[in-house]
C-alpha cells in the first residue's frame, strides 16, 4: 500500500541521553512529592521513593555516557565491553584517572560528596537487587496503627542499631515506606554535588555546551541529505 503523503521522509539518528530523562523524571516526581495539596502520606512516599531511585540511576547513566564520549582507544573499549561487570562507584573513580592520565586525579573517597555518593550506590543496589531479609521497624501509634520509627527514637536498651534504620552518612531511611520529600532533597543535593565534583575533575567537560543534558542528532536518510533540504 502506497503512502498518501508523497513528501520526502527525513530520518535522524540519536543516542539516548539516559541521564537527561532519568534526572528530569526524578525532578518531576520530586516536585509532585512536595506538593502540599497532595493527599495522604503514602502518596508522598511513593513519589519520593521513585524520585530517589531515578536520581541515583541517572548517575549510572551519566558515567556510562561519559566513558563512551570522553574516553578513546583500548581503555574505552575494555570498559564498555565489560560495562555490567564494573560497579557504579568503580566507574566514577576510574573515569577521571583515565581521562586525565593521572592516578591522583580522582575523588577523595574520605570526604563529601563521595562518602554520601557511595551510600547512594548502596541504596541503588537495595532497590534494584532487593534481598529477602530486609528488616523494618515501626512504632505503635495506637493498637491499630503504626508509623515509621525514626533513628533518634530507638530506645537505648533495645538491640536496634541506628544503621538498622538509616544509612549512616545520608540518614536516608532503609525502609522504602518511610521515604519523604526531605529525603529526596538530600539525595538531589548529593547527586548535584557529585556531578559538580566530576565536572571540576574533568576541567569543565561535563557541563560545557550543556553536554550533560544535550542529545546529538545525525541526519542519516536519505543519504547525502542536508539539514537545509528539509522544508
Amino acid at each position: 500500500m502506497e503512502r498518501e503523503d508523497s513528501r520526502q521522509i527525513y530520518i535522524f539518528k540519536s543516542y539516548i541521553n539516559s541521564f537527561h530523562y532519568l534526572y528530569q523524571d526524578a525532578e518531576y516526581f520530586h516536585k509532585i512529592a512536595k506538593d502540599k495539596s497532595l493527599s495522604g502520606k503514602l502518596d508522598r512516599v511513593r513519589f519520593s521513593r521513585n524520585a530517589i531511585l531515578l536520581y541515583v540511576l541517572s548517575l549510572e547513566a551519566l558515567v556510562n555516557r561519559a566513558i563512551d564520549f570522553f574516553l578513546s582507544g583500548k581503555a574505552r573499549d575494555i570498559i564498555l565491553e565489560r560495562e555490567d561487570r564494573f560497579s557504579i562507584t568503580d566507574k566514577w573513580l576510574i573515569l577521571p584517572i583515565l581521562i586525565n592520565k593521572d592516578d591522583e586525579s580522582t575523588f577523595d573517597t574520605s570526604r563529601y560528596p563521595w562518602s554520601h555518593f557511595n551510600e547512594l550506590a548502596k541504596i541503588r543496589n537495595d532497590f534494584v537487587h532487593p534481598k529477602h531479609d530486609r528488616v523494618a521497624f515501626y512504632k505503635a501509634v495506637s493498637n491499630k496503627t503504626h508509623d515509621c520509627l525514626d533513628y533518634n527514637e530507638v530506645p537505648k536498651d533495645s538491640d536496634i542499631k541506628e544503621t538498622d534504620i538509616v544509612y549512616r552518612n545520608t540518614r536516608i531511611p532503609k525502609d522504602p515506606y518511610c521515604l519523604l520529600p526531605h529525603h529526596t532533597d538530600t539525595v538531589k543535593k548529593i547527586v548535584d554535588d557529585i556531578i559538580d565534583n566530576l565536572d571540576k575533575l574533568l576541567e569543565g567537560k561535563i557541563k560545557k555546551d550543556n553536554w550533560l543534558h544535550s542529545d546529538a542528532f545525525q541526519l542519516i536518510y536519505p543519504k547525502g541529505a542536508k539539514i537545509n533540504d528539509i522544508n
